[in-house]
């Protein structure tokens, strides 16, 4: 069987000695990869792991997540992307609503994880007596024949409603797809942006559990590229390491690019970033005075801005050229992407005037995993409303203004104020609390709750952060405390949001 162009069989073939992923010092070849992969897969194959069946899988950035998920891939198995940071209880949540067979880690203590609704445990650098199965046993498995699957990531992404509860969104299924044509050309338009270079050399300092670090290391290794890996983030070692591995493609988020610039000038001008030909960025509101730094230190023609959801797929871009000609814009729709401004009603608005996004692409969900099918209050004619508000404007750019939804994004990660709610009236001395998103200047938003305490306890915020210790991960926990005697609610009862937001937001150019 001759392995399919662009994925890693192939290169191990073509170019095998050529450099996939740098780690550190570590750097693993296509072929080390090909066969590394071959031998988990069969490793996890004895094991019962094939087609139908999901893995959950909850990493950091490393040589062993690439070799693990290259090996779900020649099964056909889904992954289901687990947040590292997330507790103990959240993660099973997610395992066991996506039906996952177990669990792959590469926590540096996994005791926690021995327990039996984890299911099949497959654990990376642990002693010989750990609980679960070792990455290191699996790569020992001897390999009789290659095995080949297609190169892309086939995820299982949980995303929150308005209700906390974190829900499924299903990897694609091409077999239910009606216009192939059309699906064929967005991929193509989706996997043009940010353009790469031939046998390009990416950073890649996004996490694995989102859509878009999965999407960099595919795209670049379709190319034969390599993949350079860091991880935890560090501003000084990202600009250390596109000088030293002349670094071409780099996608990111705000938080990051904030960092550096907060930099002081001799640090900044310590390292040679010219290699840098696409620096790509999203998933949270980028600052236009960010922009500018950026155009002004790598050159005009460098910065590109892309909009997604994890429901919709890539929705729109922004080229170089228009990051100041358009200030503020998140750009023009992928090919085969059709984004409506509409009213509460789906009528459609007219260029200039605000309202919902509603967006059609060929990846638009039916039903989250195991759920119901969708219905028109989410996804009405193949449109899906974001919950995000914008308008377009003559030229067909779109601008974001706004959220609907309540959801948080710090640093590019979202952030469900429900699940926060939810956990902080379980506090005996919690009446009833109410969680917003408020400007934080390195990572665009953070969680301030407004809690109305019982008089008679008088909760400290100490108190409540002891609480919430174990119950929520670190990252959720509100920044700010404030304690009110009473939330505003309209006249139906719902907590108005808004109103808590108005001060924290006055006078900014955007509120999301």
């Amino acid at each position: 069987m001759e392995p399919e162009r662009g994925t890693p069989e192939y290169w191990a073939r073509i170019r095998p000695d050529a450099p996939a992923v740098i780690h550190g010092d570590t750097v693993m070849t296509y072929r080390e990869w090909n066969d590394k992969a071959d031998r988990v897969a069969k490793g996890l194959a004895a094991l019962g792991l094939g087609q139908g069946d999901r893995l959950g899988i909850r990493f950091r950035l490393g040589i062993e997540w690439f070799v693990i998920q290259r090996a779900l891939q020649k099964l056909g198995v889904p992954q289901v992307a687990v947040n590292w940071k997330l507790t103990p209880d959240e993660a099973f949540y997610i395992i066991a609503d996506s039906g996952a067979r177990g669990l792959a880690c590469n926590d540096a203590d996994v005791t926690g994880w021995d327990r039996p609704d984890v299911g099949l445990l497959i654990t990376v650098g642990q002693s010989a007596d750990a609980p679960g199965v070792r990455y290191e046993d699996l790569l020992d498995t001897p390999v009789t024949e290659p095995r080949f699957g297609p190169l892309r990531p086939n995820l299982v992404l949980y995303t929150s409603g308005t209700t906390g509860a974190p829900r499924g969104v299903p990897p694609l299924d091409r077999s239910t797809i009606k216009d192939v044509e059309r699906l064929m050309r967005y991929t193509a338009s989706v996997a043009a942006v940010p353009p790469r270079p031939d046998s390009c050399v990416t950073l890649l300092t996004l996490p694995v559990h989102h859509g878009a670090g999965p999407k960099e290391a595919a795209d670049t290794c379709a190319e034969g590229g390599t993949v350079v890996v860091l991880d935890p983030y560090d501003a000084e070692e990202a600009l250390r390491l596109i000088d030293r591995h002349k670094v071409q493609v780099w996608s990111t988020v705000p938080t990051m690019l904030l960092r550096i610039q907060n930099l002081p000038g001799h640090v900044l001008d310590r390292y040679d970033l010219s290699s840098l030909t696409a620096l790509s960025t999203g998933a949270a509101a980028v600052p236009q005075s960010l922009k500018e730094w950026l155009v002004d230190r790598l050159g005009e023609g460098v910065l590109w801005e892309a909009y997604g959801a994890s429901e919709a797929g890539m929705i729109s871009y922004a080229r170089p050229e228009y990051q100041l000609t358009k200030p503020g814009t998140s750009g023009i729709p992928y090919e085969g992407v059709d984004i409506a401004i509409v009213d509460e009603h789906w009528n459609r608005l007219p260029p200039g005037e605000a309202g919902e996004i509603a967006v059609n692409t060929p990846v638009v969900i039916s039903s989250y995993l195991g759920r119901d099918k969708l219905d028109e209050d989410a996804v009405k004619d193949g449109f899906y409303r974001t919950g995000d508000i914008g308008h377009l404007d003559e030229d067909g750019f779109l601008f974001i203004t706004d959220r609907i939804k309540d959801m948080i994004v710090a640093g590019g990660v979202n952030i469900y104020p429900a699940e926060i709610e939810k956990i902080l009236v379980q506090h005996p001395a919690v009446l009833d609390a109410a969680v917003i998103g408020i400007p934080q200047d390195d990572f665009g938003e953070q969680p301030m709750a407004f809690v109305v305490a019982d008089p008679a306890a008088e909760p400290s915020e100490k108190d409540l952060l002891a609480f919430l210790d174990g119950r929520l991960a670190s990252y959720k926990r509100p920044r700010r405390f404030a304690f009110v005697e009473e939330l505003p609610v309209s006249p139906m009862g719902k907590v108005q949001k808004h109103v808590l937001r108005a001060p924290y937001w006055k006078g900014r150019e955007r509120r999301v």
